[in-house]
């Protein structure tokens, strides 16, 4: 009989324990929270990087907070990578998955996302299903799928006030990627080739391109003028004649960089639009 009472005793002070522990766990998440809020985040990481889960609610907890921490901070890969581990239980899991998919996009991972938002089993005529398709159509639009666009853009119902003025602007990138002038740096350097000034003409740099071939013209007629004049072997002009040929060469060079360069800021402009209007939506719906 003593026994028996010592070893309920001893059950109960383990499980007051316990319990005492686990309420110690969630005044040390209420605590990262306050952190968060205030915006010190390094120390908020820190306070959850101590934290032993009790339960599985516990646990996504933590995956979700730690992420979102990350997210503040523009680490997006290992935010992505927490935030997968929330389980399909937690309240968090909708939110914890699209902002997944998020950071993907933004770190040009954009197959990762789409198996991310492809594996949301969602009601097309929800939000969340709606904002599925939306995200979907942004990615698309990031890998230059246009028949892919158009299909989602099918979709888009103007029905959420979350996402319906990006739903526009959707249309919008879509329109300025497909009526954007497809200049090529090839084209630009064969044609600066011919005639010095003329790619970067093509580039939509004609004053460059005017005073490349006035500059470079001016240098050839010089070169020219001295050769008539002391003949090839002439230090005049073998100078004026080497100083043509390597603005001509740099002329050609520039054309091919200025297409390239026009090329990478225009689609970076345009990325960042997109990725942007892909935001938006996700802080209205999960604020």
């Amino acid at each position: 009989m003593r026994l028996f009472s010592i070893l309920i005793l001893f059950c109960f002070f383990g499980l007051v324990s316990t319990d005492l522990n686990a309420g110690d766990k969630t005044k040390e998440l209420d605590f990262a929270r306050h952190l968060i809020n205030r915006n010190e985040l390094n120390e908020a990481l820190f306070v959850l990087e101590t934290i032993e889960p009790q339960s599985l609610s516990m646990q996504d907890s933590v995956f979700h907070l730690s992420g979102w921490v990350l997210y503040r901070q523009m680490k997006l890969k290992p935010s992505a990578n927490l935030l997968l581990k929330v389980s399909e239980n937690s309240p968090f899991y909708l939110k914890s998955r699209f902002f997944s998919a998020y950071n993907f996009s933004h770190i040009n991972q954009a197959q990762k996302a789409e198996e991310i938002l492809y594996g949301l089993k969602l009601d097309a005529k929800t939000m969340h299903g709606s904002m599925q398709n939306f995200q979907l159509s942004g990615l698309a639009l990031l890998n230059r799928d246009f028949d892919g666009f158009e299909k989602r853009a099918e979709k888009f119902t103007g029905s959420f006030h979350a996402f319906v003025s990006e739903e526009k602007n959707m249309h919008r990138h879509y329109e300025r990627l497909t009526n954007a002038p497809n200049r090529s740096p090839f084209v630009a350097g064969l044609l600066s080739t011919a005639i010095p000034g003329l790619g970067k003409i093509y580039a939509g740099k004609t004053a460059e391109g005017v005073v490349g071939f006035l500059y470079i013209a001016a240098m050839g007629l010089t070169a020219f003028d001295f050769y008539r004049g002391s003949g090839p072997q002439s230090a005049l002009f073998i100078s004026t004649a080497s100083i043509a040929g390597i603005f001509y060469i740099g002329n050609i060079w520039g054309s091919v960089t200025t297409v390239n360069r026009q090329n990478r800021e225009f689609n970076h402009e345009i990325n960042q639009r997109i990725l942007f209007d892909m935001h938006i939506p996700l802080r209205n719906a999960f604020n």
